[in-house]
């Protein structure tokens, strides 16, 4: 009942009202309800606090990529296999060949006798070896086909004018199938040369398989 006297009230004083005071008062009723507006609702405290939300997402969200992708090159780095070689006294295999690389000697500065042999321009390094033919026929062992390289990837063949003066060469000798050779491959090289490796070789076409000389 209170309401209804009050609301009789305003409207007969709102009458009384010229249409420039109605206006006025209008005006100043809307300012005010705009001022006690809650100020979580006022755009000026909306906008800049929505632009913080969408920048803070958006920086958790590269961060997040940026961890998973260092995450997968490291693993990455990891797991990456070193490339394997064999060493003195490991069987090895290439095609149908195995093969034991069993000792390196380098120093000697001449195979034979004095009346009838060579002298190495460098240093004579003489490789012991076997070779074990694994086929089904008989194939050669061709000790030109393996070479041995030095810690700078310089690659020396076998000497083929010293090799008939070794006592037991291989230079060039036939295998039947199951049977194995064994015998010696001699190098000359700088005696400057330090040697890392023998590519032992069953082909010329025989990508070949790394034995360590160290």
């Amino acid at each position: 009942m209170a309401k209804r006297v009050t609301a009789l009230l305003i409207r007969g004083k709102m009458s009384d009202l010229t249409p420039k005071e109605a206006n006025a008062d209008a005006k100043a009723a809307k300012a005010k309800a705009k001022a006690m507006r809650p100020w979580f609702k006022k755009k000026r405290i909306i906008l800049p606090l929505a632009l913080v939300v969408i920048v803070g997402i958006s920086m958790a969200s590269g961060g997040g990529n940026s961890g998973s992708t260092s995450t997968s090159t490291e693993s990455s780095e990891e797991t990456t296999p070193e490339e394997s070689i064999a060493k003195l006294g490991d069987t090895v295999i290439d095609g149908d060949w195995s093969y034991v690389v069993s000792n390196l000697k380098c120093g000697v500065k001449q195979v034979g006798s004095s009346l009838l042999g060579a002298e190495a321009q460098g240093q004579f390094c003489i490789v012991s070896i076997s070779a074990t033919n694994n086929g089904t026929k008989a194939d050669y062992f061709l000790g030109s086909e393996h070479k041995i390289y030095d810690v700078n990837g310089s690659e020396y063949g076998s000497d083929s004018s010293a090799w008939i003066y070794l006592d037991d060469n291989m230079l060039i000798k036939e295998v039947n199938p199951g049977n194995t050779s064994k015998g010696q491959i001699v190098f000359d090289v700088p005696e400057t040369a330090d040697l890392d490796y023998i590519l032992v070789k069953s082909s010329f076409l025989s990508d070949g398989v790394k034995v360590s000389l160290k």
